[in-house]
């Protein structure tokens, strides 16, 4: 199969089927009680911040009644990657090649065996994807028929765990048809909400989002706006905060005015919060986009106790 084609299954857990698994559901409702967060992607790795995706997913699948759909990668062209052999060694290389795949295809198999049984034990409407390619591409592919992508900060489908953020996860960082939520290993199943925000469009329309998708239903949120003096990051923080408060979710403005990185004050603001979630919008030349996509990145990323919220 090509690097960037798609086989897609559906299972009912022991065999692929048409539509939702069997065994899970769809609860009517009425139209106007409808959620826009209607259906979630969740990619299915063995990493800890995968299986602490999995559990937001699933919670939220639970909350708002929607659809979720697991996703399992199968790279090939990782697993097989050329490398250097002796003589004679191709015939060795081809049957270890083999061996290998057969085994991330039983993992895989594993994998999307637990998702269906916590799929069942929430009530959830379920079903799991198989693909073979590039991960980022085929997620880039496949959220586009989701609302939310839910993805663990490590993933990146080789079966085994990364301290670090994955190429996949920086990809899709930068490029995303969807919203997209990044987890740590460990992340609080309820607090406070951490909303920066920079004054750019980029970064309202973040915000709003994550209002229409109902993330912040019930949960207070702060807004943090960081400018180089007190009266511009008031303005920012306030303005922001308004949005929130007319969609009757409770807003807190902190406008914060320092010279430091804006990330750094975010993720220092998160910490004191003991924030459950942090969104993060900002236009393409501003410091905190540039921290998103940036260099220090991933070092931010990965010391990020909570879920990270991003939208483009």
């Amino acid at each position: 199969m090509a690097a960037d084609s798609v086989e897609w299954h559906r299972f009912d857990g022991n065999r692929r089927c048409a539509g939702w698994g069997a065994r899970g559901h769809h609860i009517a409702r009425s139209k106007e009680d409808q959620p826009v967060l209607r259906s979630i992607l969740v990619a299915l790795d063995s990493t800890e911040a995968s299986a602490t995706a999995q559990q937001l997913a699933l919670r939220l699948a639970k909350k708002f009644t929607s659809q979720i759909s697991g996703m399992a990668i199968l790279d090939r062209a990782y697993i097989t990657a050329p490398t250097a052999v002796g003589i004679g060694g191709m015939a060795y290389k081809q049957h270890r090649d083999q061996v290998k795949l057969e085994e991330a295809k039983a993992f895989l198999a594993r994998l999307e065996s637990t998702f269906e049984q916590s799929c069942e034990a929430t009530g959830a409407a379920w079903q799991v994807i198989e693909a073979e390619g590039v991960p980022h591409k085929l997620i880039e592919m496949e959220s586009g028929r989701h609302d939310l992508l839910v993805i663990g900060k490590d993933t990146d489908f080789h079966l085994d765990e990364h301290p670090t953020t994955s190429e996949t996860v920086a990809h899709l960082l930068k490029e995303n048809p969807r919203p997209l939520v990044v987890c740590p290993r460990n992340a609080p199943a309820s607090g406070p909400i951490v909303a920066a925000y920079d004054g750019s469009l980029r970064a309202s329309r973040t915000l709003h989002m994550l209002i229409l998708l109902g993330l912040a239903d019930g949960a207070e949120v702060h807004v943090v706006a960081v400018a180089n003096n007190q009266e511009r990051a008031d303005h920012r923080a306030a303005h922001a905060t308004e949005l929130f408060v007319k969609h009757g979710i409770k807003a807190i403005a902190h406008g914060i005015a320092s010279q430091a990185a804006p990330a750094e004050i975010v993720l220092a603001e998160v910490e004191a919060l003991q924030a459950s979630m942090v969104a993060i919008g900002a236009s393409g030349h501003t410091t905190l986009q540039s921290w998103l996509l940036g260099s220090a990145s991933k070092e931010l990323l990965n010391a990020c106790p909570c879920p990270l919220f991003v939208h483009h």
